[in-house]
């Protein structure tokens, strides 16, 4: 079988990019490893409106403290992707919940399983091919006897039917890998591409989500408002309020032996709750990619989209709407390339271009994740004491958690200076990570625009070096 596009995963990402490409009548498939009822992780998720809208779908508008449209769940249990509950405005509590800010939240409470399968589909309406059960084992491909990402030429990919257990080899003009943080094709090219390249610990955190039912009488009384809390064990905790019967409790942590199990985390939560039941309806627990993206995603004939690039929210780990948003981007790359019948990685570097360049989501999530890396080595007492001293203000909180790096103005850092004169070795660890932070959206948004072995090599050195700690 031989295909213009082979997509590896059918997240939110590889869905909108098959859709797409489908619309243009370009013969894609996706190869998935779950089934249609398993697609996407099994509760609601925060996911950027702005990518909701850019994907397309029908937005719901804000009536009081709800939403409302056609895709709102008319119950909790209903068929919608989007919870009914609003909260546009967030409460941001520090650690030790002695301070608090409100922030404008640009995203919204998605039914991730229903945005999977509304998402696929569509793919599949437009004309997109979807095999499940079908897992990708690797790539086909070539070397070229060059060093870097135009080491080689992708052919296609081995994939394994896990129903039969039979394994084929597909042959595609591009491959696209969307499958997850596990990155099985990228990892399996040679290292000499700068693509094999495995995350590490600092990369992820550790999350645990459950819905739980609460108790709507106990619920008038025992008031759970829709926050996070910001640093906690150097991730974060959060309540989202679906209805007066059910409730979102999670938190995240850094993944390191000393942390506690966020399960644990949500257990003592709950504790303080009455309101809230031991009953669990929906929920997970893992791994979640918050590292910076990669540096590059692509080579001859293969491109990498979504957790498989680290394109999440390095703040809050949320991966959906970034993942749609460069799915779309490489669906406008990869309907070019079909059009001049190329696969280059000439051509290709065009979605490296509009992920750093055109827009400024490739800077501010690598100067975000440089942010991040510093911030995790402060503690509870100390970010209570930038909370209550307003260096860590809400409008800072505000774009950190929405996913845009907005350094502070002059003016304001000499403000923050005199705040914390009481705390200084803080504080010059906090203006040193700003300082870095600078730097790196500097030089990020000085990327390459165009493939050019020499530069890249070079831009490359200088980004690896400014992201070392």
């Amino acid at each position: 079988m031989r295909y213009k596009v082979a997509i590896v995963g059918a997240g939110p990402g590889g869905a909108v990019l098959a859709r797409n490409l489908a619309r243009r009548g370009i013969e894609v498939v996706i190869y998935e490893k779950g089934t249609y009822d398993t697609l996407g992780h099994d509760w609601s998720d925060a996911v950027e409106r702005v990518a909701l809208r850019a994907a397309g779908l029908e937005m719901p508008v804000l009536e009081g403290s709800e939403w409302k449209g056609r895709l709102v769940k008319d119950n909790p249990d209903g068929e919608g992707v989007f919870e009914r509950h609003a909260f546009p405005q967030l409460k941001i509590f520090s650690p030790d919940y002695t301070s608090v800010k409100e922030i404008d939240f640009l995203m919204i409470t998605t039914d991730r399983r229903k945005l999977g399968q509304l998402l696929i589909e569509e793919a599949e309406n437009a004309g997109a091919e979807i095999k499940y059960s079908h897992e990708g084992l690797g790539l086909v491909y070539k070397e070229t006897g060059i060093d870097g990402p135009s080491g080689v030429e992708v052919q296609g990919v081995k994939v394994r039917n896990l129903k039969t257990g039979e394994e084929e080899e597909v042959k595609a003009d591009v491959v696209v890998e969307s499958s997850g943080f596990q990155s099985i094709l990228r990892t399996s090219l040679p290292l000499h591409t700068g693509l094999a390249y495995h995350f590490n610990e600092e990369d992820f955190g550790f999350v645990n989500r459950e819905v739980r039912r609460r108790d709507p009488e106990m619920a008038k009384k025992d008031i759970v408002p829709d926050h996070y809390r910001y640093g906690f064990h150097m991730g974060y905790q959060w309540s989202h309020v679906h209805s007066e019967e059910r409730i979102d409790v999670g938190a995240g942590v850094k993944n390191i032996p000393q942390n506690p199990d966020p399960k644990d985390l949500i257990e003592e939560f709950i504790s303080r709750h009455p309101s809230i039941s031991d009953q669990k309806i929906r929920g997970g627990r893992g791994a979640c990619i918050v590292g910076p993206p990669l540096s590059n995603f692509v080579a001859n004939g293969f491109l990498i989209i979504g957790d498989a690039a680290s394109t999440s929210v390095p703040t809050t780990g949320c991966g959906a709407g970034s993942a749609m948003l460069v799915g779309l981007w490489a669906s406008e790359v990869l309907a070019e390339a079909a059009e001049e019948n190329r696969n280059d990685i000439e051509k290709l570097w065009d979605i490296n271009k509009k992920f750093y360049l055109d827009n400024e989501r490739g800077a501010s999530f690598a100067a975000l994740a440089a942010l991040r890396t510093v911030l995790q080595n402060i503690g509870h007492e100390d970010l209570g004491f930038l909370f209550r001293q307003e260096i860590m203000d809400a409008r800072t909180l505000e774009n950190s958690i929405n996913g845009i790096f907005d350094p502070p103005e002059i003016e304001t850092k000499i403000k923050s200076l005199l705040r914390g004169v009481s705390k200084p070795l803080i504080l010059t660890k906090l203006d040193q990570a700003i300082s870095k932070g600078q730097k790196i959206h500097k030089h990020y948004r000085n990327y390459p625009p165009c493939w050019d072995p020499k530069e890249f090599a070079k831009w490359k050195a200088e980004a690896d070096k400014l992201m070392s700690f």
